[in-house]
């Protein structure tokens, strides 16, 4: 009897105390870091991709002018930006005002020939 008491008051205890406005405040910030670390480990496959292909361009990188590179770098952000680019400029022929003629082709072979654009197909 009194073993089955001080376990329901440990439970009303723990309730109260994971109520507190600094207990709230803990988890969440535990929640953000976790949640973060998470992200960095899920894309951290992408950005190497990303970074590979900057890499392999760093010769029209350096001839570009800094209005151009922060475009590049924008495009390089991430895999849907990329493939944005790729979609539009590569597969479309749409103009870019930013890169063009023969960056324009070497950015978009890299790219064609890079795993960022082929996304593997799920089984569903």
């Amino acid at each position: 009897m009194f073993r089955s008491f001080a376990v329901i008051i440990e439970i009303a205890i723990l309730v109260v105390v994971l109520q507190l406005p600094f207990v709230q405040y803990l988890f969440s910030d535990v929640q953000n870091s976790l949640s973060h670390w998470m992200e960095e480990i899920a894309t951290r496959e992408e950005r190497q991709q990303l970074a590979e292909i900057k890499g392999k361009l760093e010769v029209q990188y350096s001839a570009m002018r800094p209005s151009q590179q922060e475009y590049f770098d924008a495009v390089l952000s991430s895999r849907a930006r990329t493939i944005q680019f790729y979609d539009a400029y590569c597969e479309n022929s749409d103009r870019n005002p930013y890169i063009f003629g023969v960056t324009l082709h070497s950015f978009c072979s890299e790219l064609r020939s890079s795993p960022v654009i082929h996304v593997p197909e799920r089984d569903s």
